[in-house]
Formats: structure tokens, C-alpha cells, sequence
């Protein structure tokens, strides 16, 4: 992975995004999208603009990383009351890490806990355990604790993605109608040793319209995936 890091040698310098179009000539629309999408092309002609402007190395304007990643959700359940009766909630993050001729995947587990014996623990009305059971994402771990802060920031947004998703199932099979509409929810990340990768922490406000709207194209791609799904087994 690469990523730029005009975001950072910006605000180390204290310069604005009204000071680098003065005095580069680049754009406002351009500057803005590289600070905003760290994984933004660059043309070679800017990014030697830029460079000389800030009095930085190509190293020093760069962060690398040399593994990729991909991601894509699955699940083994129904969004449907109906039909999941009696049938844990989980879904599962399939992680591919590439590098070079290096290929790793496995699958991350997201449960729906409602008691935690680990983690920061706290006044949560519950929490989404996310674990490999047996322990195939130990290189992606390491891999992740020697990364910058800009691409742990990235893989933690990814690992997050799914979060929302079990929420929304979980609030569809009717399993919050008894806890207060803005919950307090915990994310945590464990290891095969149950020490914590990372944790978050935020509100998941069922009636709230800004997070419908955050969460309803999650759950369109996941239904479409589902029954995707569902059509291929049938043709097989």
C-alpha cells in the first residue's frame, strides 16, 4: 500500500491548503482530495511540485506498506426474524493479505455479546467480539502493530465495516427491543490469547436518520450478497 502524507507534513509545517495552491499553482480541489484520500493518484509532476515545496524526500512525502489487503463479508444467517429463530448471529470478514509471491487468508469471526469478560469493559449495552479461532490471523496482527498510524487507521476502517451490519441484523431479528434506542456498543478486536488488537467505541442510535442512512447501502450490498449467494447454491 501506498499513501501520502501531505495531511501530516501539512499540519507539522502549520500550513494551510490556501498557502500550497499560492505558492505551487495546484488547485484547491486537487490539494484537498490528496489531503482527504491519502490513497489518491498523484501524477509525478505534482508530487515533484510538492516535494520541493515542503523541502521533503520522495520517502519522506510516502508511506509504504508492503502488504495488500481485500475484504469481502460473508455470513451463515438470515436477516429475517422468521427465519433465524434459534440460529446465532455471526458473520464472518474473509481477509486476503498479499505481498509479493506471500498470500495469506482466513476469516475474522463478529459476534453479538451482550457480557464481556475482557476488553475496557465499562457501562456497554453490548459489544461485537471479532477473533480467529484458530489463530491464522497471528501474521496479520503483527503485520498490523508494525504498521504507521495512517494505515493502522485505514485496516482498523475495514475491520470495521461489518459492525453496522450486525447491528442492523441484530435490531431486524428483534434482539434490542428491550434495550434502551441509543445503545452504547463496543468493538473489540482480540487475539488467540485474548489480549485486545484494538477496541472502538461508539453509539448506535436506532432511530437516528443520519445512521439509516449510513447503514442502509451496507445492508443493500449484504442482501444482494445473500442472495447471491443463495441463487449459486441452487444452480449447483
Amino acid at each position: 500500500m501506498l499513501a501520502n502524507r501531505l495531511k501530516i507534513l501539512l499540519a507539522e509545517r502549520d500550513l494551510s491548503i490556501k498557502d500550497v495552491v499560492n505558492v505551487t499553482g495546484l488547485t484547491r480541489p486537487s490539494i484537498s482530495n490528496m489531503v482527504n484520500n491519502p490513497f489518491a493518484n498523484i501524477s509525478t509532476e505534482n508530487v515533484d511540485k510538492l516535494c520541493n515545496y515542503l523541502a521533503v524526500t520522495i520517502d519522506q512525502f510516502y508511506d509504504y506498506s508492503g502488504w495488500r489487503f481485500n475484504y469481502e463479508l460473508l455470513t451463515n444467517v438470515s436477516s429475517s426474524k422468521e427465519e433465524s429463530e434459534n440460529k446465532p448471529l455471526e458473520l464472518r470478514l474473509k481477509v486476503s493479505m498479499i505481498s509479493g509471491k506471500m498470500r495469506r487468508v482466513f476469516e475474522l469471526s463478529y459476534v453479538l455479546e451482550y457480557d464481556m469478560d475482557y476488553g475496557d469493559g465499562g457501562e456497554h449495552d453490548a459489544f461485537v467480539e471479532v477473533y480467529q479461532p484458530d489463530n491464522d490471523d497471528e501474521l496479520f496482527i503483527d503485520v498490523y502493530k508494525k504498521m504507521s498510524p495512517l494505515f493502522k487507521h485505514q485496516v482498523e476502517s475495514e475491520l470495521l465495516q461489518p459492525v453496522p451490519v450486525i447491528l442492523e441484523l441484530a435490531n431486524n431479528r428483534g434482539e434490542f427491543d428491550n434495550l434502551k434506542e441509543a445503545m452504547n456498543v463496543q468493538f473489540v478486536y482480540i487475539d488467540f490469547g485474548n489480549d485486545v488488537v484494538f477496541q472502538d467505541d461508539f453509539i448506535y442510535d436506532r432511530k437516528n436518520a443520519e445512521r439509516q442512512k449510513q447503514t442502509d447501502k451496507l445492508m443493500e450490498d449484504f442482501l444482494k450478497y445473500t442472495i447471491s449467494k443463495k441463487d449459486n447454491s441452487k444452480d449447483n
